[in-house]
């Protein structure tokens, strides 16, 4: 009789230390498990170990379309019985600013239109006189002038479509406009240096061996717009 209490009490605990561990194991697994309480939305008093949620929210306008040209354009050089290419040797002329503030991704072209370049009753042809380009190296290059971002700005770069040289006939009045840079929608945002280096904007003058000495002028009209 001794020995039967002995195996019974030897049972029951052996079964009670199972239902302790059983237990345990399931309430390890309920609190893995947990979800945590529904968030609400902030702005009011909320229980501790209570999430709320809210909206940020940035408004970003739109700003302008901008460009910076150098002040003046400038040839020299001296007549020896052969044509002259000039090209336009200051620095500060060999590069331009454009600033696509207005967040739109339409792009933008440059243009320009010149007068014919005249010195008292001396002229300049009209055609072949004026042209741009990549290079202030070679009047012929087919080399697009250089495009970076301005320091500060995380600019998208240009994808220029324009073909080099540029040609520009000028006129004695109402001069035909010519685009001489051309972006792709999306390209172009932000603050862009066009030409510097290593490819500067290249002005080249042709003057023929014929011409006439003297201060030749004309009044250059350049200009930014939206769209490719």
């Amino acid at each position: 009789m001794l020995d039967l209490m002995r195996t019974t009490r030897k049972r029951s605990a052996r079964l009670l230390g199972t239902s302790v561990l059983l237990a345990a194991v399931v309430g390890a697994a309920g609190l893995a498990g947990a979800e945590p309480a529904d968030a609400t939305a902030c702005g009011t008093a909320i229980l501790a170990g209570t999430n709320c949620t809210l909206t940020g929210t940035a408004s970003l306008t739109g700003g302008t379309l901008s460009a910076t040209f150098p002040s003046a354009l400038a040839w020299s050089g001296t007549l020896t019985g052969l044509d002259l290419n000039l090209a336009d040797t200051t620095t500060a002329h060999q590069s331009y600013l454009v600033d696509d503030a207005t967040g739109s991704g339409a792009g933008w072209r440059v243009t320009v239109s010149a007068t014919q370049f005249t010195t008292g009753t001396a002229t300049l042809s009209n055609t072949g006189t004026f042209s741009t380009n990549g290079s202030t190296s070679s009047i012929t290059a087919t080399t697009a002038p250089s495009a970076t971002c301005l320091t500060g700005s995380t600019c998208t770069l240009p994808t220029n479509i324009t073909t080099y040289p540029v040609a520009i006939t000028t006129a004695a009045s109402s001069p035909t406009t010519y685009i001489i840079y051309d972006t792709s929608a999306t390209t172009g945002r932000g603050s862009v240096t066009i030409g510097g280096t290593p490819n500067p904007v290249g002005w080249w003058l042709n003057v023929p061996s014929n011409a006439t000495s003297g201060t030749y002028t004309s009044t250059v009209t350049l200009a930014v717009i939206s769209g490719p």
